[in-house]
């Protein structure tokens, strides 16, 4: 990649503000560049599939948003090396990285496709006024609200430490773990009951700040040998404003989801810890955490 590909690519990036299909005219008098150069350029970024071409002309790819998020964090000087894929969640893929501080991180890019972004413009305030919006945007909408919510809740509750976010990149800090639902807890040397009343302690003081996960499972709190956990993926975070203006002022469907989804959240807890003889009630633990 060279400067003129890297400008190509965000011309393009910026005109699909407007375009579904960028016209190659409007590529050429943006960039201020030959037509024969222009076209040199879309064919070397369509080469490396950095961007989509039909007969109405381009658009970014995945993976071309993916080059356009890396190549800001290497100019900001953060991120000099990037390893192994961690895994694939259902919004996104998560890499470690090495920040330039020789600092182990992990990226997570947000890909929201079609499905999970119709589902989550129900209850994300932040997208259900956006009547046409690309997956790219939405994509960049989410992963900059999942850094903001990672922002209030850090380090008051166990989240990954937020570092850097840009476009539908988050840069946060690695935390040596595995998913809940991998581990048999009865071996490991630990107080199953304590270690459950310490996630709802957590979902508590998320709540106090305004916070409700949304998505809260045994697939997104990892845990270690010692028995401590972190509890990651808050792209479907639903926000509780302490103001009880704002509160009242919000849509009935909206109140009740708010209900809906702590609840959800504390019964898959419950439905978890179930095999560990763990049998509270749904409502009381509901009632605890929101302060009844």
């Amino acid at each position: 990649m060279r400067d003129r590909d890297w400008k190509i690519l965000r011309i393009i990036e910026i005109s699909m503000r407007h375009h579904e299909w960028v016209p190659v005219d409007e590529i050429i008098k943006k960039s201020k560049l030959d037509s024969n150069e222009v076209l040199y350029r879309l064919k070397v970024l369509n080469r490396h599939k950095f961007v989509n071409r039909s007969t109405y002309g381009y658009r970014l790819s995945h993976k071309g948003y993916d080059g356009l998020a890396l190549n800001t964090f290497i100019k900001r000087d953060l991120i000099k090396a990037i390893g192994n894929k961690l895994g694939v969640g259902k919004e996104g893929d998560v890499f470690t990285v090495l920040l330039t501080s020789n600092r182990e991180a992990v990226l997570k890019f947000h890909k929201l496709g079609r499905t999970c972004f119709t589902r989550g413009k129900r209850y994300r305030l932040y997208l259900a006024d956006k009547r046409h919006i690309s997956w790219l945007y939405a994509s960049r909408l989410t992963a900059e609200r999942e850094f903001q919510v990672l922002n209030d809740l850090y380090p008051v509750v166990k989240v990954p430490e937020p570092i850097d976010q840009n476009r539908h990149a988050i840069i946060m800090g690695k935390w040596d773990g595995v998913e809940l639902k991998r581990v048999d807890l009865t071996k490991l040397d630990i107080d199953i009951k304590k270690l459950f009343w310490d996630i709802v302690e957590e979902i508590k003081k998320m709540y106090n700040i305004g916070y409700i996960h949304g998505d809260l499972s045994e697939f997104n709190i990892l845990i270690n040998e010692e028995g401590d956990f972190l509890i990651i993926d808050f792209a479907q975070a639903i926000e509780v404003r302490e103001d009880k203006i704002v509160l009242d002022i919000l849509p009935g469907e909206f109140k009740m989801d708010i209900e809906y989804y702590l609840k959800r959240d504390i019964g898959n807890l419950l439905r978890y810890f179930k095999k560990y003889g763990i049998r509270e009630s749904v409502d009381e633990i509901y009632n605890y955490v929101v302060g009844k």
